[in-house]
């Protein structure tokens, strides 16, 4: 009995590129499954889709009039293969991606002959440019490979899972259906996460187009305003993941703007945007001039907090903050400080974590945290203060 589910979420893109990722779902090497192809808001791809399917009798066909986005799309192909009692297993797969015909079976296999407790099975993938030539050489595969490979956490600076992956539905069950307009899977996985575990196994079982014109991964990067809500997306994501588990915000940054120029919006911006995610802002705002309104609507982002410091010292608008710190580390910065490189907070707290002379014994006499590692130094001019020590400034 059919226990393998795969959709197919479609909409404008390269007639090639659509033949050739169906063809090579239907010539896997493990050929029992039931495949939803969603036509979401592209009804002329109809005729396209039924000339590669043909009479497939594994093929399910969808189409609607208006576009509703990918989420819409893998919920309404979820959806009906949930209907169906003996599916246990799903997938999705991009209609600009090709599958090597052991595709399926690495994944299908990896997942029936987990243990209980795995949810997500996913495997590595060979990236392709927009015209089939690789993108990449052997010494990246080892870097994928460490990545994908990684920790659990490694996924609150990234998504390790990538474009080839299998779900047990039982814990598919257990959470909201998709739901953001970009990280779709990014925000999916994260849910399920908090109900099972995830294997890695280190194949490369797919070649993934990473500048196809039509994809969504390249309007992402060069489209701003969906850039912005990408990481805007990742930023509420990542708040309510640890808001579910109850891990708490180890760091508490004091952003002091006195001129909203660009460039001190950009320096927000990157401080905003780093791929360390566990803290939280306080914008305060001294300049009555200043128009934060643009600000907030762009950043939209559950960690930060707008302060109203007009005419205000950064002394005297710490205070308060101060007074209701509860996290172990503590950054002021402010419009002038620049964040150029996104793992900079990483690397902050990575060093103040590895200090061993860093006790709670040793505070109380030495109040400032400071970054010595000349590297550090050079990179970042920046400091870390503790929670006991935030009285120094």
């Amino acid at each position: 009995m059919t226990d393998l589910g795969i959709v197919m979420p479609l909409y404008y893109q390269k007639e090639e590129h659509i033949k050739e990722s169906i063809r090579t779902i239907l010539n896997q090497s493990h050929n029992d499954f039931i495949f939803y192809i969603v036509i979401d808001g592209a009804p002329d791809l109809l005729p396209l889709v039924q000339s590669v399917t043909r009479t497939d009798p594994r093929v399910k066909i969808i189409s609607y009039q208006k576009n509703q986005g990918v989420a819409h799309a893998l919920n309404t192909g979820f959806n009906e293969l949930y209907k169906i009692p003996t599916i246990k297993y799903v997938t999705w797969v991009s209609s600009d991606n090709i599958h090597y015909p052991f595709f399926l079976k690495t994944l299908y296999d990896g997942i029936k002959n987990s243990s209980p407790d795995i949810g997500i099975v996913y495997t590595s993938f060979n990236r392709i440019l927009d015209n089939g030539e690789p993108a990449h050489d052997k010494s990246f595969l080892k870097t994928l490979h460490n990545w994908q490979g990684g920790p659990l956490e490694t996924m609150f600076e990234g998504c390790m899972i990538g474009p080839s992956f299998i779900h047990k539905v039982e814990y598919c069950k257990m959470i909201a259906p998709y739901r953001f307009k970009l990280i779709q899977d990014y925000d999916y996985w994260l849910r399920m996460m908090d109900h099972c575990n995830i294997k890695y196994i280190p194949i490369e079982t797919m070649e993934y187009r990473i500048n196809s014109p039509m994809s969504l991964s390249t309007n992402i990067k060069q489209n701003r305003e969906y850039h912005r809500v990408c990481w805007n997306e990742v930023h509420l994501a990542h708040w309510e993941t640890r808001q579910r588990r109850g891990i708490l915000p180890e760091l508490t940054i004091v952003y002091y703007l006195k001129e909203a120029t660009e460039q001190t919006l950009l320096n927000y911006g990157h401080v905003i945007d780093q791929f360390w995610t566990n803290y939280k802002l306080y914008l305060v705002n001294s300049n009555p001039n200043n128009n934060l309104k643009k600000v907030q609507e762009t950043y939209n982002d559950p960690r930060v907090t707008y302060v109203n410091g007009v005419h205000t010292e950064p002394r005297k608008a710490l205070e308060k903050i101060i007074k209701e710190l509860d996290t172990p580390y503590f950054m002021f910065c402010d419009g002038s400080d620049y964040f150029g490189y996104r793992r900079n907070l990483k690397l902050l707290i990575n060093e103040v974590k590895s200090k061993p002379e860093v006790t709670a014994a040793k505070l109380k006499k030495n109040k400032k945290i400071a970054i010595t590692t000349k590297k550090l130094k050079k990179l970042i001019p920046y400091t870390i203060y503790s929670k006991r020590g935030i009285n120094w400034i």
